[in-house]
């Protein structure tokens, strides 16, 4: 029986799995795997190597003033605020939707909604849309993709140009693993398998060339290892004790760099999809509204080099433009006809101490019924111009405005929690250059690729596995 056993690979999975976990527990203090220090010249330099690889780590409903690096009083983020520190932190991004798909969609093809058309659970990606992994995959680059959300699953198009794109399969979650979930059943697993399957990954491939994309569900979920808790009980403590636990993931996926040599050679971008709502503007949860908490997310960046100090990029950027900026400081060829700019410039001119020009409109979209296709659409949409957030729905041939909907104006020179409505009754409309902008949003659905966005039919089971996550799907 001792032979069988030790012949056996189970009990080398389970001690693995223990380790994995005690690394997890005993990682109080992170201190990075040392790097040399560089410059904004080597930034620049970074477009010329080719050695240069790409982890890109997607924290799923991860709102960026929940960082203790964006100023929440909480400790939630040792981890990530210690990269902040030597790298580029984007003090203001716009996530594109409240709703991870249109969010996504946007993100990987730098384009606003109105454009790239992908609003209702139906859509999907075109094959047509020039993705980023496919311009990876084009220049040499080992791709993969490990993902726990439905909504990026490969039946909306989300898994064009990645060589391996796969759901971990789910591990058996401990008994000191806690969820929270507000609503929905919680996924199985936790985002350990998301790290253990990026570990195998670089065993695997970590001597060629990759692009590595992660997509952490565990702050959804509200999920977290009881033991690393360090704060409440209450569903926004929860949320806390979410991130931080998942905060520890990217530690364990920094030292798995580190150890294997990577660490020097690899662009780390850490970013989200969208926020979470506490009532602080009458509701919970997200894919409802588009008030600041569901569309302010984080953004860091970090070089395989040091920055001291670190950067901090203040203008308003947004999810858009985080792919025309990856692929110009890789020295590629920049994707055609989109909406997202190149932030390089910036990011120097940040470096420096210089301004940048005028800063640039944002937009968010969301259509009220994405999940009830029998129901005509009901989009709206948020424009971020200067300090202006106006909040208001679109108004078209066949679209069905939400007579709950108030127009909302916040200035947040004034009120940067955006508290005060400043078009109340007969208050008029907002300023020009806030109207404008939205004017121009608005004339725009011509996606780069041309032809409208495809629909799929989903399986009663792919439905059901979307509304495990808590959204209704009619």
């Amino acid at each position: 029986m001792f032979r069988r056993l030790r012949d056996s690979p189970v009990p080398y999975f389970v001690l693995a799995g223990l380790l994995f976990a005690l690394l997890l527990l005993t990682q109080f203090e992170f201190r990075p795997a040392p790097r040399d220090r560089g410059t904004v010249e080597d930034i620049r330099k970074l477009a010329t190597r080719n050695d240069v690889n790409v982890v890109f780590v997607l924290i799923d409903m991860l709102r960026s003033d929940r960082l203790h690096a964006y100023g929440y009083t909480r400790e939630t983020s040792p981890v990530m605020d210690a990269l902040a520190a030597t790298g580029v932190r984007f003090s203001r991004v716009i996530a594109q939707s409240s709703w991870t798909k249109t969010s996504m969609a946007s993100l990987w093809t730098a384009t606003w909604p109105r454009r790239n058309g992908v609003l209702r659970y139906q859509h999907a990606v075109p094959a047509a849309a020039q993705m980023p992994a496919e311009a990876l995959q084009r220049a040499g680059f080992r791709t993969a993709g490990l993902w726990r959300n439905g909504w990026v699953s490969p039946t909306f198009g989300f898994e064009q140009g990645f060589d391996t794109y796969v759901k971990p399969v789910p591990s058996l979650t401990p008994e000191r693993f806690r969820r929270n979930t507000p609503s929905g059943k919680p996924l199985q697993g936790s985002d350990e398998d998301v790290t253990r399957g990026a570990e195998e990954f670089l065993r695997t491939f970590g001597d060629e060339r990759f692009f590595l994309y992660l997509h952490y569900m565990d702050v959804h979920q509200y999920a977290y290892d009881e033991p690393s808790a360090k704060f409440g009980l209450r569903s926004s403590d929860s949320y806390d004790n979410a991130i931080h636990w998942v905060d520890r993931n990217i530690g364990v996926l920094v030292e798995a760099l580190a150890d294997r040599g990577l660490w020097r050679k690899t662009i780390l971008v850490i970013a989200s999809d969208h926020g979470e709502a506490f009532r602080e503007h009458g509701v919970e949860g997200h894919g409802r509204t588009l008030h600041r908490e569901l569309t302010d997310v984080p953004w860091i960046l970090v070089f395989p080099f040091e920055l001291h100090p670190g950067v901090v990029v203040e203008p308003t950027v947004g999810n858009v433009d985080l792919w025309p900026t990856l692929l110009a400081l890789l020295g590629l060829p920049a994707l055609e006809g989109v909406d997202g700019r190149n932030l390089v410039p910036l990011i120097e001119a940040s470096a420096a101490g210089r301004p940048f020009g005028a800063p640039a409109p944002y937009f968010a979209q969301l259509d009220r019924h994405w999940g009830r296709p029998t129901l005509a659409p009901s989009p709206f949409v948020a424009s971020l111009v200067g300090p202006y957030r106006f909040i208001d729905a679109i108004r078209e041939e066949g679209a069905q405005p939400a007579a709950d909907l108030a127009r909302e104006l916040f200035d947040r020179r004034t009120d940067p929690l955006e508290q005060r409505n400043l078009l109340g009754p007969g208050r008029g409309d907002p300023p020009r250059e806030v109207q404008e902008a939205l004017d121009a949003y608005l004339a725009r659905r011509d996606p780069p690729w041309g032809g409208e966005v495809p629909e799929v039919k989903l399986e009663e089971l792919e439905l059901n596995q979307l509304r495990a996550l808590g959204y209704v799907i009619e």
